[in-house]
């Protein structure tokens, strides 16, 4: 295994300081809503400000419940403002059109002049749709990422911009028997398809009992990828998660290169909550939002700027 170099490990240093600091921060978990309906399995900045429902951006997040009858709920927007105002504002599937099942995770899609998302079931299934300033969803395309074993089980996808080409990555959460692994890909405008171009096995050292290696996936705009992995022993937890700086993408000549940290440490723990949604915060000051998806305790979520 390749070493990851310097500059990787002092920019995972720099988040380990700073949450730290998130740790002992008056800041604390906010309930979003309750019930299993409504847990939070992805979360993604609206970078667009969506005008009609009063919702600037940076300020505004689109959140996927992994629901799986039709009519329950599937797409939502989180409005956060400071550490009091928090708004749920359910978004309508669009009539007549494929309802996704099980949605794990979701993307921005960075470099569009629109907010446009895609958002990704367990089984692979991904939905590339924009919003209106009335919130309202056009779905723009339905695909599958490719070769998929017949196991798996996603519950992380992020978008990186990388030398003006997009690259998708997405994880398969594992289980106590079986390693979480990464996989990676270029995403065809032309085609709206993703090609695959690598994988890697991921395994965290905690939590260690009813593991899910990857339950969310982030990457930096210095294209270091973060992980979160949780404790899932069923509806009622008790429920662990962690954090952490998992590698880094970048290109090696005209090819992508993932370089896997040289080991793995929680940059943050948590216990109480299954955290299955992750995303930076935009501005000088920066952070992070958290996302926890607790079954029968419903959702909630953890900001620091």
């Amino acid at each position: 295994m390749r070493k990851v170099p310097p500059l990787f490990l002092a920019a995972a240093t720099t988040v380990l300081i700073f949450l730290m600091a998130l740790v002992s921060a008056s800041a604390q978990w906010r309930p979003v809503k309750t019930g299993i309906l409504f847990g939070i399995s992805g979360i993604a900045l609206v970078e667009h400000s969506l005008d009609e429902m009063g919702c600037p951006p940076a300020t505004c997040f689109v959140i996927v419940h992994d629901n799986k009858k039709e009519g329950d709920g599937r797409i939502a927007i989180l409005s956060v403002q400071g550490q009091n105002s928090l708004n749920y504002l359910p978004l309508q599937w669009p009539d007549g059109e494929e309802w996704p099942i099980d949605l794990e995770a979701i993307a921005l899609v960075p470099g569009t002049e629109d907010s446009a998302f895609m958002a990704v079931t367990s089984l692979g299934r991904v939905y590339y749709f924009t919003l209106d300033s009335t919130g309202t969803i056009q779905l723009r395309q339905i695909f599958s990422l490719p070769n998929l074993p017949d196991n798996t089980n996603l519950e992380g996808f992020d978008l990186h911009l990388i030398d003006g080409k997009l690259l998708g990555v997405w994880g398969h959460r594992g289980s106590p028997d079986d390693s979480g692994v990464l996989y990676w890909g270029w995403f065809d405008w032309n085609r709206y398809q993703i090609s695959g171009q690598g994988s890697a096995v991921i395994t965290v050292p905690w939590p260690q009992e009813d593991v899910r290696h990857i339950s969310d996936i982030k990457i930096s705009n210095a294209g270091i990828l973060y992980i979160t992995s949780s404790r899932d022993p069923g509806d009622d937890g008790p429920f662990d998660s962690a954090v952490y700086a998992a590698g880094l993408f970048s290109m090696k000549g005209d090819q992508v290169e993932f370089r896997p940290a040289s080991s793995l440490v929680p940059l943050y723990r948590v216990n109480g909550h299954k955290i299955e949604a992750l995303e930076f915060l935009p501005g000088l000051s920066g952070g992070q939002i958290l996302g926890a998806d607790d079954e029968n305790q419903g959702s909630s979520i953890y900001l620091k700027r």
